[in-house]
Formats: C-alpha cells, sequence, structure tokens
C-alpha cells in the first residue's frame, strides 16, 4: 500500500460517490448524511491526528489520565443518548464504561502487556472505550426494553413473593448476552469470514504476519474483557432503577 497523502484522500472519495449512487438509486434517505458524514470524519481524524502527534511527544504521559478520562465521558454520553425513558442513563454508562476500561487497561498493564506510554495505552484505550461505549448501550437498551414488555411477568413474580433480583434475572442474563454478542460472534469468525481491523493495519504497515495474529489476539481479549464487564455493571446499575424501595416495579420506567 502506498504511503498515503492528501491526494490518496481525494482519490478515495470515489468509494464515497459509489456509496451516494447506491442510496439514491434506491431512494434510501441518508444521502445527506452520507455527503456530510466524509467532511465530518475528514476534520476529526485529522484534528485527531495532529492532537495525537502532540500527545505522543516524550514526557507527556501526564496527559493520558486527562485525555481517557474525557474520551470515556464522551463515549457515556453517547451511549446515554441512545436511551430512552430512562432517568440516570448517562450516570450508569459513565461508571460502567469507566470501571469496564479501568479494569481491562490495568490487568494489561499490570501484567505487564503494554507500557504506559501515550502512543501505546491512548489508541488502545479508544479501542477499548468504543466498544465498552457499545456494549453499555445496547445492554441497557435491551434491559429495559425486556422489562417493559415483560412487566407482567414481572410483576407477576414479585405477587408470588419473589424479591426484584430473582424477578428480573432472566432479564439480566438476556441483555448482559446482548451486550457481548458482538465480540462473541467476532471470536467465533475472526480470520476466517475477515481479517481484523488491528490485524491488518500492522500487515499493511509492513509487520510480518504472525506478529500481526499475536497482536490481534490479545486485542481481541482486551474488547472482550472490556464489554463483559461493560455489559454486567450496566446491568448491576440500571436493575434496581425499575424497582420501589418495597420492591414494586415503577409505573414511570
Amino acid at each position: 500500500m502506498l504511503t498515503p497523502d492528501y491526494i490518496h484522500v481525494l482519490y478515495s472519495l470515489a468509494l464515497v460517490l459509489v456509496a451516494i449512487g447506491v442510496t439514491v438509486w434506491w431512494r434510501i434517505p441518508v444521502t445527506k448524511e452520507i455527503t456530510l458524514g466524509p467532511v465530518r470524519a475528514f476534520v476529526q481524524l485529522v484534528a485527531v491526528g495532529y492532537a495525537l502527534t502532540f500527545l505522543f511527544e516524550p514526557g507527556r504521559s501526564w496527559m493520558i489520565v486527562p485525555v481517557l478520562l474525557i474520551m470515556t465521558s464522551v463515549g457515556a454520553y453517547a451511549a446515554a443518548g441512545r436511551v430512552k425513558r430512562l432517568r440516570g442513563a448517562y450516570g450508569v454508562t459513565f461508571a460502567s464504561i469507566l470501571i469496564g476500561s479501568a479494569v481491562t487497561l490495568g490487568l494489561m498493564l499490570a501484567l505487564p502487556i503494554i507500557e504506559f506510554e501515550a502512543r501505546v495505552v491512548i489508541p488502545l484505550s479508544g479501542m477499548i472505550i468504543s466498544n465498552a461505549m457499545n456494549a453499555s448501550a445496547i445492554t441497557i437498551n435491551r434491559f429495559a426494553a425486556d422489562m417493559r414488555s415483560h412487566r407482567l411477568a414481572v410483576e407477576t413474580s414479585l405477587s408470588l413473593g419473589k424479591g426484584w433480583r430473582e424477578a428480573s434475572r432472566p432479564f439480566q442474563r438476556e441483555a448482559v448476552m446482548a451486550g457481548m454478542i458482538a465480540i462473541l460472534n467476532f471470536m467465533k469468525t475472526v480470520g476466517i469470514v475477515a481479517l481484523p481491523g488491528a490485524m491488518t493495519g500492522m500487515i499493511l504497515g509492513g509487520a510480518e504476519p504472525l506478529d500481526a495474529a499475536l497482536v490481534q489476539l490479545i486485542v481481541t481479549f482486551m474488547i472482550l474483557s472490556a464489554m463483559s464487564v461493560t455489559s454486567a455493571l450496566t446491568v448491576e446499575f440500571t436493575v434496581r432503577r425499575f424497582f420501589t424501595g418495597s420492591d414494586q416495579l415503577r409505573a414511570d420506567v
């Protein structure tokens, strides 16, 4: 692959034109989003490129934690924005993403798999937080939807003497599974259906395929850890909000 520059990015807009052509032909109302999306992506990624160049300079490790907190806050806000009719959703997503990401990154630093350097920690944390964000959003939406659609079943369980946790446990499990489904499906097909992003990037950068495969394994296990912890915590922080102090199902959720 050629070393990319702005001319190559300009050439690659031909791929965007393909997508626009498909949406116009099929009259899919997303042409505006597809047209504006590349502009937004260009501005954001170029800005991030310059920012990372600054952060990766020697002696700036002290900036890692503040940057990760900002990334977590933005990810939690995006995840909470997908949740409807649940008060305090941001607190749930922020706490679950923060803890899930911290546990995963902390283990990688402690074992040690990686070193505490901005060039390593920030890119990997971006992968951790983005996947944890998706897991949290899917989990909380699935749990809330199941609790609302199965209200009668939950209230019946409560009337039979079950506590709030036992009455909602089947829906807790389903929600956690939903939050993890992406990484579970990925592990079933990785290397067979497609070469994943980290591995592909390393190969395009000139790394040996086996080295790239080993790095991809670490990345896969890293994402599995983050998504599983985040999904479980999202349910744990959400479930009590559906019940009153006397173990009754709330009417306003």
